[in-house]
């Protein structure tokens, strides 16, 4: 294969996206394509926004010549009963009926699992604010591709409130951590095979600290941090994790998937 052919499906609204830019960070499909192509730079990629029936409407009668599909991550919630969801999933049933290689990260992972048939929900033991410590690999997750040269312990970027709750059948749970027992997933549905994380290699913790600065005050409203002192020790934090993650490290799921792609 010469040159692959990727489709990556943008999480957020076009609203949501404004917000990003407000905090200085780039849309979550722009941040995938940006690692992607750095990694493989004559790799061809479209974006599709499933909320938007003009873009869906180019892409759906093409969609078979896409060698991958990415979901990236998204700000929008699994359990509510809006269209925007209900449009992700369904676009992400229609890729099942492909034979498709799809990487889910983070928001990508949950529709997966939830366009298969499994269940999300609030994660009980709180949420990842930017950062995620010592996931460690399963047995079966040292022995998969997706984590070939990772170490087998490993603190990553991550922002999520929500976890998957039941996988879908036949699923090989490959990571956890203390918050999130589901950090990594490989399933089959239809004609699709998925790889799916809950944190985000694609993201720099620059990136993260941007938005946790944006979101502070939000995140004060809902009692997720104390104080601003509280946000700012764990922005601190962060900085210092950053000092022991080098982008090698961090983007190894993408290096793998893509090379997975290609043989």
């Amino acid at each position: 294969m010469n040159k692959l052919k990727l489709l990556i499906v943008e999480g957020n609204t076009k609203e949501e996206n404004v917000n990003f830019g407000n905090a200085g960070c780039v849309p979550q499909s722009q941040n995938f394509k940006k690692h992607l192509q750095k990694i493989e730079p004559n790799t061809e990629i479209d974006i599709v926004e499933p909320i938007y029936d003009n873009s869906i409407s180019k892409i759906i009668s093409s969609l078979k010549k896409y060698d991958g599909v990415v979901l990236t991550g998204s700000t929008l919630r699994l359990n509510d009963d809006i269209k925007e969801v209900k449009k992700h999933i369904e676009f992400a049933q229609t890729c099942f009926k492909h034979e498709k290689k799809i990487f889910g990260a983070c928001w990508g992972l949950q529709v997966t699992v939830m366009a298969a048939g499994g269940k999300c929900r609030v994660s009980p033991n709180g949420p990842h604010i930017g950062i995620a410590h010592d996931i460690e690999l399963t047995e079966a997750g040292k022995k998969h591709k997706i984590y070939a040269n990772k170490p087998k312990k490993f603190t990553t970027p991550a922002f999520n409130y929500d976890e998957v709750e039941i996988p879908p059948k036949n699923s090989i749970l490959l990571a956890s951590d203390k918050i999130n027992k589901f950090q990594a997933l490989h399933f089959y549905v239809g004609k699709s095979e998925i790889w799916g994380i809950q944190y985000h290699p694609e993201i720099p913790y620059d990136y993260m600290i941007k938005l946790i600065k944006h979101r502070s005050k939000g995140m004060l409203e809902k009692n997720i941090f104390k104080n601003q002192d509280e946000i700012n020790q764990h922005v601190n934090s962060i900085e210092k994790a950053k000092l022991d993650l080098s982008d090698n490290v961090r983007t190894v799921e993408l290096k793998n998937w893509l090379n997975y792609l290609k043989n």
